[in-house]
Formats: C-alpha cells, sequence, structure tokens
C-alpha cells in the first residue's frame, strides 16, 4: 500500500508562550479532499502553514509521500506540494500572466520559460477565467481576481498536493464553486487538496472528509454526515447549527441562527 500524499505526525506548535496547534494527527490520501473547519484563531492557517513547511513544528513531523519533509529540498517539496496563501502580497508592477509563470520556478531549475510554461500557464488562467487578464497588472486586480490569478499560479505548478487557505473567501458565489471543482478536479486526476474553509456548506459539498479545529486541537475528522453535527458544531461555534440533508445533492445542509445561549465566556 502507497505511503498517504501527507501525513502530519502528532504536531505541535509553540509561538509567544501559546500552543497554536496540540499534537495533530493527520493523513490524507490520493484522490481525497480534506476540508479544514474551525472558528476564528482555532489554528487552522498555522496547521496549513506547519504542512507547506513554512512553519517548524515544536514536536511531531510532516511526511510528504512518507519522507519528512525537513529532509527534503525546498525545490522538492514545491515539486510535490502548491501553496495559496490567505493573504496575497503582490505589490510589484508583475502582470497577471508573470505571476502564473512563477508557479513554473520548481520545473525551471534556473533555465528561463519557454513556450511549453506559457501554454500551461496561459491554461491555468483560462481554467480560473482569468486569461483575459493576463496583461493586467496584478495589483490593479480586484481582491477576487487577485485570488483567481492566484489559483492560476497553484495549477501552473502541476504538484500533485493543493494546500489551499481560504481560497473561497474573496470570490463570488460562482467562482466560489468553481475554484472548488477544480481542487476536487486535482483529487479525482491522483492528487489530492487540503483546504481551509470557513463556509461549512461548501466544505459538505465538495470534501471527502471535513475536520474541525477548535483551540489547535483537531476534535473531529470524518466523512461531512459523521462530522457535521449540530450538537457539536454549535458548541464549537457558539451559535444555534441546524443540518438538513441538502434537497438535491444529499449532503449536509446547515443553517445557523443567532441566539444560540453559548455557554462559554
Amino acid at each position: 500500500m502507497s505511503a498517504p500524499i501527507i501525513e502530519a505526525c502528532a504536531l505541535s506548535y509553540h509561538a509567544d508562550g501559546r500552543r497554536l496547534i496540540d499534537d495533530v494527527s493527520l493523513a490524507v490520501n490520493a484522490g481525497e479532499v480534506v476540508a479544514i473547519v474551525g472558528p476564528n484563531g482555532a489554528g487552522k492557517s498555522t496547521l496549513l502553514n506547519l504542512l507547506a513547511g513554512d512553519l517548524r513544528p515544536t514536536t511531531g513531523q510532516v511526511l510528504l509521500g512518507g519522507v519528512p519533509l525537513d529532509r527534503m529540498r525546498i525545490n522538492d517539496q514545491a515539486l510535490r506540494r502548491a501553496v495559496l496563501r490567505q493573504r496575497i502580497s503582490v505589490t510589484l508592477p508583475f502582470t497577471a500572466i508573470e505571476v502564473v509563470l512563477m508557479g513554473r520556478a520548481p520545473h525551471l531549475r534556473g533555465r528561463a520559460e519557454g513556450p511549453a510554461d506559457m501554454a500551461i500557464a496561459q491554461d491555468a488562467l483560462a481554467q480560473t477565467e482569468m486569461l483575459p487578464f493576463a496583461r493586467q497588472l496584478f495589483p490593479t486586480l480586484s481582491g477576487g481576481e487577485q485570488t483567481r490569478a492566484s489559483l492560476a499560479r497553484v495549477l501552473a505548478q502541476q504538484a500533485p498536493l493543493l494546500l489551499l487557505d481560504e481560497p473561497t473567501a474573496a470570490l463570488d458565489l460562482r467562482h466560489q464553486h468553481a475554484a472548488l471543482r477544480l481542487a476536487r478536479a486535482t483529487a479525482q486526476t491522483g492528487g489530492a487538496a487540503i483546504i481551509v474553509l470557513h463556509d461549512l456548506n461548501l466544505a459538505a459539498a465538495y470534501a471527502n472528509r471535513v475536520g474541525i479545529l477548535h483551540q489547535g486541537r483537531l476534535i473531529a475528522i470524518g466523512a461531512p454526515w459523521d462530522v457535521l453535527r449540530s450538537e457539536l458544531l454549535s458548541d464549537v461555534y457558539g451559535v444555534a447549527v441546524t443540518v438538513y440533508p441538502h434537497p438535491h445533492t444529499g449532503t449536509p445542509l446547515l443553517l445557523t441562527f443567532p441566539d444560540y445561549p453559548s455557554s462559554r465566556t
């Protein structure tokens, strides 16, 4: 049996005297989309940064294709996983196509981009409906357009694992679904995706498994119907949550009510 595409082994991360991630273990196999959800400050972005190798865990380790992440060269990591970060900071006057071509860097190994790289970048822009903006300066794009161009960069990297931090936050309804369909397509062609999401309905619709992170701990992970339960979600989020079957897909459909009497202070 092949190793998981990525595995977190008893990860903990401490900073400023706080335990931001607390003994998290998670294995993701090829073909899976895993959504990580939880309230603000739960540690979702920190966990994704640990999985990406941007942070070094205080204890535990990350295995990428069975190999400890800290034993892999940066370029080798980039060939295996592509990261969309929550905050996109491109202030220099790069065009959208130039930003997308940055995703080809792990494959270039010092050479200049060629026609094949340009074709891959243009295809990635087309998949995110950004090809008409290819020559527009990235800082002049709207927030949603910047997100879509950055997602195109991730796709152009052609890594089997996508690590996406709130990829739908700046997108309108149609493009939210389009972005998650692209992540699911990566999984369906033998890759995998780990996606931090705030929208639990999107997590239920697109993820094979959902993990709930709360106060740095992974308190539940499993199929959407096993994890997205009214009592658990109401307690974690401090707001009344009712879960129904979606009338068309049968996936969990969540409704929230603001007058839930949270017991936490």
